[in-house]
């Protein structure tokens, strides 16, 4: 990227190009038919549904490629790299970073492609095209825009609106809107969606009424305690219900073993509600790129090459209870852990080392692992967006309100069903605290803990400063087995680092080459205009 161009416009326009051309006739894989252009391929059902697959996978490629294990996972002390991207560890990320203007430029990528689909049904689709394929092609674009500026919110805080690709490229130079306006945007786009989406998706991994429902349970529960050291009992009364109608009446379970969450061959599992959908062996754009950065050694990837992945902090695994061990295992490598299905082919592996290097997303090798479909930077398992057991934990937390404890009804119900899931036994009473400890043991390396953490921040700034700073960042974890009981103790390496989390860091600079063509970045923020 040349000093100075605009990641923004950038992401716009190639975005919008890239869309024109790559839909596809199945839901993942194939490519048009040299005949269709874009004036006359939206004109049966099935195109149209084609039409809207990049926003499963191209759409998310460039934040989820660059920057989405650093954001969400490192930057929350879930584990720590101190040769790829420290910084979000370390809290030193700047405006220069290239993991944060991918970031950026990604995210915007997803609302400019969904504001394509949108335009694309509005004006191009034929008669023959029926109201419902068309309310559900804008219902998976609105969702998809909703999502897009969730992550950026807990990001950015004050983000740039637009729902005309072509409006933002003619008058690019904006200010960025106020945090309520983009919560109240988001809130319209998922509400949308929730109204016009199937309960049920026409392919495997498609999105519904449900993937809807469950985003809007966590934006209220956002929303209800943003700037306030009170949760406002409107937002936590829709969050509440909002959770219920997906965990009563989506017909929905938690899948049996957590450790078959994170094996391609359980993609689009009952409790997956939306994942990005990325294609096996893929091309560039719409591959799932991060095997190789979160695989520790070729010793498990049937020598495809690997360089190394992020290793757990000594603060995250503090977290396991001594008999976590089922999510502990299925999310790091541990001393003496046995895994039957990688390298297979030799009957198994276990792993003997004294740290704990990255098990999501290291699922073997190639052969009988993975039926063939690995390769350098190229995985067959799909990214969670989110899944029914964040409805649970977020439902627990809606319950619980601004009480100190919750003692009874189905959000402590729901919560221990996580909990009887990973093995352990069940709570009578929880507490915020229980319900932190909880989501960093059930999310590690998901990419999602960072952003709960900045909800939590927004409600009880004082009390997650203190709590961040107390995290021993970033300390990688040593672990061992001592007459079959987990120690763990913090692995020296020689290094020093001095972490101070503050207010004035919890968010992201904008990303200098984009304040530099657009100075209103640095201005306040202007109210956004809804057309109401």
């Amino acid at each position: 990227m040349k000093k100075g161009q605009n990641l923004f416009i950038t992401a716009i326009s190639l975005i919008s190009l890239f869309y024109l051309i790559s839909c596809g006739k199945d839901f993942l894989e194939r490519t048009p038919e040299d005949s269709y252009v874009e004036d006359n391929y939206y004109t049966t059902d099935d195109a149209l549904e084609a039409a809207t697959s990049p926003l499963y996978t191209r759409a998310w490629f460039e934040y989820h490629t660059n920057s989405v294990i650093y954001i969400g996972s490192t930057r929350a002390n879930d584990a720590f790299n101190p040769w790829v991207y420290p910084e979000f560890t370390t809290f030193q990320v700047t405006a220069l970073h290239d993991g944060l203007t991918y970031a950026w430029k990604g995210l915007y990528s997803v609302v400019t492609m969904a504001n394509s689909v949108i335009d694309a049904v509005n004006t191009k689709a034929t008669a023959d095209v029926s109201e419902s394929a068309k309310e559900t092609a804008k219902g998976e674009a609105r969702l998809m825009r909703g999502i897009a500026y969730f992550y950026m919110l807990r990001l950015w805080g004050p983000v740039i609106l637009f729902e005309d690709n072509q409006e933002i490229v003619d008058n690019p130079i904006r200010p960025v809107n106020p945090e309520e306006d983009v919560f109240k945007f988001i809130i319209n786009d998922l509400t949308y969606a929730a109204e016009h989406l199937p309960e049920s998706g026409a392919a495997s991994g498609r999105a519904t009424s449900w993937s809807a429902k469950a985003m809007l349970a966590k934006v209220y529960l956002a929303r209800s305690g943003w700037n306030s050291d009170t949760r406002d009992a409107a937002d936590l009364e829709k969050a509440c219900d909002y959770a219920a109608d997906v965990c009563d009446n989506s017909g929905l379970n938690l899948l049996s073993k957590y450790e078959n969450l994170f094996k391609y061959k359980y993609n689009n599992n009952e409790e997956s509600l939306l994942a990005m959908q990325w294609v096996p062996l893929g091309e560039w754009y719409v591959c799932n790129t991060l095997y190789s950065e979160l695989t520790f050694s070729s010793d498990i990837s049937g020598g495809v090459n690997v360089w190394g992945a992020p290793y757990g902090t000594y603060d995250q695994i503090l977290q396991y209870e001594q008999n976590d061990t089922l999510r502990l295992n299925a999310s790091f490598f541990t001393q003496g852990t046995y895994y039957s299905y990688i390298n297979m082919a030799d009957g198994g592996y276990t792993y003997t080392g004294d740290m704990a290097p990255n098990k999501k997303g290291a699922i073997g090798g190639p052969d009988d692992d993975n039926d063939g479909k690995v390769a350098v930077m190229n995985s067959p398992l799909n990214t969670y967006i989110i899944r029914l057991a964040d409805v649970y934990l977020t439902y627990a937390e809606a319950c619980l309100g601004n009480s100190s404890s919750l003692s009874s009804g189905p959000g402590l119900d729901y919560f221990n069903r996580v909990r009887e899931r990973a093995g352990l036994e069940t709570k009578t009473s929880i507490t915020f605290e229980d319900i932190i400890r909880e989501r960093r043991c059930e999310f590690a390396m998901e990419y999602t803990n960072w952003y709960d953490m900045v909800t939590w921040y927004k409600w009880k700034p004082e009390y997650m400063l203190e709590y961040l700073n107390s995290q021993d960042r970033p300390i990688r974890a040593k672990v061992v087995r001592e007459n079959g009981v987990r120690v763990v103790s913090k692995y020296d390496d020689g290094s020093s680092y001095n972490v101070t989390i503050t207010n004035d860091n919890i968010f992201f600079p904008y990303p200098e080459s984009d304040v530099i063509q657009n100075p209103m970045l640095k201005e306040d923020p202007q109210p956004y205009d809804f057309n109401e």
